[in-house]
């Protein structure tokens, strides 16, 4: 199973890309022979791709279906990444992988993650076990009358698959899906422009039988319309999702063709959100209209351009600062964007710290790092407002005013410099005793009138900041508490300032015409 360190990491939205094709992974010390797809080893023999393939089963030496199996060469993730997934007999082949240690990761919703290694070819064919043991569900689809139906789509979903699951009925109206983990699942059946309002099943391992299932056939909604972008141009080939509201882990899709066009469904009445989805274009709307009144409904789905800044990030001495995290957050109505993105997340993926280049993570934050010339360009942002902010270890956080961004926008922001700081760290005290949600300002010597960072200490009455250098006059204060004088303090970058200890007083015993911060 996987360690406990690796699922501590487990956390975001993602996708892993590609097959590692034959002759198309390279390693430093191993190349290409120019005649066939063959890789070099420095002992100058041949070293032919080879595949690995093997089964994933239970502990009940089940077989597992829509299993995901990863694998990368150990040591290198940056190199190669593989993927399969498992057929309706558990078996998965990884095609052309080179010779080498591979690390294998296996993920199936309900029945946990394996992480194990593999040399490739000499291990051969492999078997992986996941502990517990995996269940079926069956089930019966009929008309409104009661009447069963044969040929009936069956769909699955879940929070812990990563792929909507799908059976059909047979001539007696029954379906099955077996290879199944603990947790909840959502059934809908489907068949010509009927379809049944979905069902929620939950599995545990406390269960003596087979969940049944039945799934009662309705005329349906089909969902239709254009996406269009921002500037009123037909788009093609965009994905579109119809969701429940809220989420059943089961959208219907559908994709726009030439004309723009698209088409999907039938749905169960009810309250959806459309979405339409392509690389380089994020939504402008997604309409959540209550269907059902009508049996076809029609929608125009916008998506905008999406646009990037760029710039470069220096010290306070015109040095390029290099491997500096750069992000771009988009606002909505002033606050930070939080995006939810319907679907599975891809534990496995993130557990494996996987090549952020083989990563897809939407969302409304973007990220980048400064190259050698401290230059930075983040693309795929949402037009609006975007908020600039930029963390360094030895220097203070750098904001800058929101942005505003429109469709297809290129933003040069120029040079963007950081500048030194020194931490302040501190308690504030009252008799000895810890003071929590104290307020504690700092404002530069000279120009009391503003200061210049606030903070609020914790239970334990601690404090912790950032300051530019300078001189400082640092005062707390409560409701009935205050400093009775302001503690003086410089900050200059060859000295590492100590603790602070604030201690305060009963407003009322305050010395009169002392300095320090208004009530």
């Amino acid at each position: 199973m996987l360690s406990a360190s690796a699922l501590s990491r487990l956390n975001a939205v993602v996708q892993v890309v590609a097959l590692c094709a034959v002759g198309g992974c390279s390693a430093k010390g191993r190349q290409a022979h120019p005649d066939s797809a063959v890789f070099q080893h420095p002992d100058a023999r041949p070293l032919l791709p080879s595949n690995l393939e093997g089964t994933v089963t239970d502990s009940a030496n089940t077989p597992l279906p829509d299993v995901l199996v990863i694998a990368w060469p150990k040591g290198k993730r940056g190199e190669a990444v593989a993927q399969a997934r498992t057929d309706e007999e558990g078996h998965f082949i990884l095609p052309g992988l080179r010779p080498d240690r591979w690390m294998l990761l296996v993920e199936a919703g309900g029945l946990g993650t394996l992480e194990t290694e593999r040399q490739v070819p000499e291990d051969g064919r492999a078997t992986l076990m996941l502990e517990g043991h995996s269940r079926a569900l069956t089930g019966i689809v009929t008309d409104s009358t009661g009447r069963p139906q044969a040929g009936a789509q069956v769909e699955l979903g879940s929070p812990g698959l990563r792929w909507t699951r799908s059976a059909r009925s047979d001539a007696n109206g029954i379906f099955s899906m077996t290879g199944l983990g603990s947790g909840r699942f959502t059934l809908r059946a489907r068949l010509g422009d009927r379809v049944s309002q979905t069902s929620v099943v939950i599995l545990n391992e406390a269960m003596l039988r087979a969940a049944h299932v039945r799934l009662s056939l309705q005329p349906g909604v089909l969902v239709e319309g254009r996406v269009l972008d921002d500037s009123g141009r037909i788009l093609a080939g965009a994905g579109v999702d119809v969701m429940a509201m809220p989420s059943d882990d089961l959208p219907v899709s559908g994709r726009s063709g030439r004309d723009g066009k698209f088409r999907a469904g039938p749905v169960a009445p009810g309250k959806y959100q459309i979405l339409a989805r392509i690389e380089d274009y994020v939504p402008l709307d997604a309409p959540e209209p209550q269907l059902g009144s009508r049996a076809v409904q029609s929608f125009d789905l916008r998506l905008a351009r999406t646009a990037k800044v760029a710039g470069r990030v220096l010290d306070e001495s015109g040095q390029p600062m290099t491997g500096v995290a750069v992000s771009a957050i988009s606002l909505i109505g002033g606050h930070d964007d939080l995006v939810v993105i319907p679907g599975a997340l891809p534990l496995a993926a993130e557990a494996a710290e996987l090549p952020t280049g083989n990563l897809l993570r939407p969302g409304g934050v973007r990220s980048a790092a400064t190259d050698r010339a401290g230059r930075f360009v983040i693309t795929g942002l949402s037009p609006g407002r975007t908020r600039l902010e930029i963390r360094h270890a030895a220097k203070l956080p750098f904001r800058r005013e929101p942005l505003l961004i429109a469709p297809g926008d290129e933003r040069e922001l120029g040079d963007l410099v950081m500048l030194a700081g020194a931490p302040v760290a501190g308690r504030v005290l009252e008799a000895g005793t810890p003071i929590e949600g104290a307020l504690v300002e700092a404002r530069l010597s000279g120009n009391r009138t503003r200061p210049v960072f606030r903070a609020t200490t914790d239970p334990k009455g601690e404090f912790f900041v950032r300051l530019p250098l300078g001189e400082y006059l640092l005062s707390a204060q409560t409701e009935k508490l205050i400093s009775p004088q302001p503690l003086t303090l410089s900050l200059r970058s060859d000295v590492v300032p100590e603790t602070c200890t604030l201690s305060l007083v009963p407003r009322q015993q305050r010395p009169v015409g002392a300095a320090g911060a208004a009530p």
